[in-house]
């Protein structure tokens, strides 16, 4: 359970992180021989960055657009995307079996087609293959698959390919300098493991984007944001296609596989000089281990979870021999690791297995039916006749065992705020009885530092908040009750960090808490667990005042009215939260009370 803090130790944050930067340092002597070295370091991104570049040229500072325009056209950067259904197009769209859909009648597959015929060879806008599609009744998969398909590429007048671009002067300073730390860090604990390597020397980032459907798409665009953050970039080229098969890889096969594993089609064809990239890789296993061994810093892209995992694990569902040495070189060599939204969430999870990652889901759903343990299908997978059992798009689902087993402190979920997700992290925490939940808002990072250990299975962490939203974290090590129909949750303790806000967390035996000031026994809501959480942290406000609960977060914390079901939350104890506000209307505040209770209604 939470050890609640003595009122002075609140106001003496700072010997908190002294503190811990001195167990790191002891830690790091203790240990004889070159090889010591920091805990492990993640960066916990939560997705939306306002990154400034020519497909999204909408987050440019204002008053740098008119550069970044100029840049774009001078890089003959590619803008948007164009379609052309070719002879080959129509070929392919009708060789697939099952689209436009499973056991569609024959006649709406001939219309679709005709309709398609009808637009051969004509060059298409976005906005003009969403309106066909709208026409047609198409569903998301369906379109994809034109999509993918019918694309263009966008070529330069040398015959290259037509990249993305990014304007760094163009980016806001506050995303700016969430890469800039980012790398920054890498260069530290780069020179604390190899401390001959000139300081002037840029970190080497390894950049793996096998979380999106295409994993060639934002290759360029990370490589460009990151070499002008301060860092060299190699690119790893996992994807299902590749991993799932049985090893030795056949390289020239993996363009046929992105149909069953991604839902992909023509892709080498869209991104030939990616393609030829990665068939080298793939092709010399050596040199693809050299990259993960000379990565200073690894960083995922933004996408699906679960499509990350199957492009870094074999199909008996085992690491990757090159991904285990990536993840032990995270976790005891000083490899700084960050992700953005999906990069972010796959971190979950720890060696023990007992944490959680969360691959779907929305919160009203999740309140009303629960979290499901279930394998997140393979895009499209109707095509290739491989979808598993049927769910709601909205149902909450859970891989058990966890991500990456890198962010071993509880679940991680990002867009948080943006998105409204208190109510399914909260949910999934209960359901998968993990010790506690950490919500990243969007253009936000959390960073979390940790004391080393010899298990990876961290308990010990600083954590700092970057960027420009908040992060949510709630912990349920004393939670008593839980959220089936008719009862609800207390006991639960939740807090959440501005950009300045520090945390220091630490999940320890309970017999080593037990007898401590404050800290109670062990409830009857802890389930049998055999630890406690105590954490001390400072807001950036200093000492929080006392204010009525019905003013802090009041719409996060907005009573629900859903059929058959009303959600009711409460914040603060005896109608008062000790919280700040910021000028800009959002709250923070550490460690307060929260309950939760569900009622069953009629409707």
């Amino acid at each position: 359970m939470l050890v609640p803090l003595k009122r002075h130790a609140l106001a003496l944050p700072a010997l908190s992180l002294l503190l811990f930067a001195a167990t790191q340092v002891v830690a790091v002597q203790a240990v004889a021989g070159p090889q010591a070295l920091p805990g492990k370091e993640l960066w916990l991104f939560g997705g939306g960055e306002r990154i400034c570049s020519s497909v999204e040229p909408e987050y440019c500072e204002a008053s740098k657009l008119a550069a970044a325009q100029q840049f774009f056209a001078q890089q003959q950067a590619q803008t948007s995307k164009t379609f052309r259904c070719d002879k080959k197009s129509l070929q392919l769209l009708q060789q697939l079996a099952h689209w436009p859909v499973d056991a569609a009648p024959q006649a709406r597959r001939l219309q679709v087609l005709q309709a398609l015929s009808a637009k051969q060879n004509q060059i298409l806008s976005a906005a003009e293959l969403e309106q066909l599609a709208e026409l047609l009744k198409l569903t998301g998969d369906e379109q994809s698959a034109i999509e993918d398909s019918c694309e263009v590429r966008p070529q330069r007048p040398d015959g290259s390919t037509a990249r993305m671009a990014v304007y760094w002067p163009g980016t806001y300073a506050v995303t700016q300098d969430l890469f800039q730390r980012f790398i920054a860090s890498a260069r530290e604990r780069r020179q604390l493991r190899r401390p001959q390597t000139p300081v002037t020397q840029k970190p080497r980032l390894l950049l793996i984007t096998a979380s999106s459907y295409n994993p060639y798409e934002w290759v360029d665009y990370y490589q460009q944001l990151f070499q002008a953050a301060g860092a060299d970039v190699d690119w790893l080229p996992l994807e299902p296609a590749i991993s799932q098969q049985v090893q030795p890889w056949d390289c020239g096969a993996i363009e046929a596989g992105r149909l069953k594993h991604s839902g992909q089609l023509r892709r080498a064809e869209r991104y030939p000089e990616l393609a030829v990239q990665q068939q080298k890789l793939c092709r010399d296993p050596k040199a693809m281990a050299d990259v993960v061994e000379q990565a200073d810093v690894v960083f995922i892209n933004g996408g699906d979870q679960s499509l990350t995992l199957r492009a870094l694990t074999s199909p008996d569902g085992r690491w990757l021999p090159l991904v285990e040495r990536l993840l032990q070189r995270v976790r005891f060599a000083a490899v700084p690791l960050g992700g953005s939204s999906a990069g972010n969430a796959v971190q979950s999870g720890r060696p023990l297995g007992d944490i959680a990652m969360i691959s779907g889901g929305r919160s009203t759903h999740a309140l009303q039916h629960g979290a499901l343990a279930h394998d997140i299908d393979a895009p499209l997978c109707r095509l290739s006749q491989s979808c598993g059992k049927v769910l709601a798009d909205e149902q909450l689902t859970y891989r058990p065992q966890g991500g990456l087993q890198l962010f071993s402190l509880g679940i991680a979920d990002t867009h948080f705020r943006e998105r409204n997700r208190e109510g399914r992290l909260l949910r999934l925490v209960q359901d998968a009885k993990a010790p506690a939940g950490f919500g990243v808002d969007e253009a936000t990072v959390l960073r979390a530092r940790f004391a080393p250990d010899r298990d990876g299975n961290g308990q010990d962490a600083m954590l700092e908040v970057h960027g420009s939203g908040a992060v949510w974290i709630v912990d349920r090590t004393a939670a008593k009750g839980d959220l089936a129909m008719s009862s609800g949750m207390a006991g639960l303790r939740v807090s959440r960090l501005l950009p300045g806000d520090t945390l220091h967390w630490q999940q320890v035996p309970a017999s080593k808490t037990a007898h401590s000031e404050g800290s109670g026994s062990k409830g009857p809501g802890s389930e049998g667990q055999s630890s406690q959480v105590q954490y001390q942290g400072q807001l950036s406000c200093g000492t929080a005042p006392r204010q009525p609960t019905t003013q802090v977060d009041a719409e996060a914390y907005a009573p629900l009215a859903l059929p058959g079901l009303s959600v009711r939350w409460q914040l603060g104890s005896e109608g008062q939260v000790a919280a700040c506000q910021r000028s800009d209307g959002r709250w923070h505040y550490l460690a307060q009370p929260l309950s939760l209770q569900l009622t069953a209604t009629k409707g």
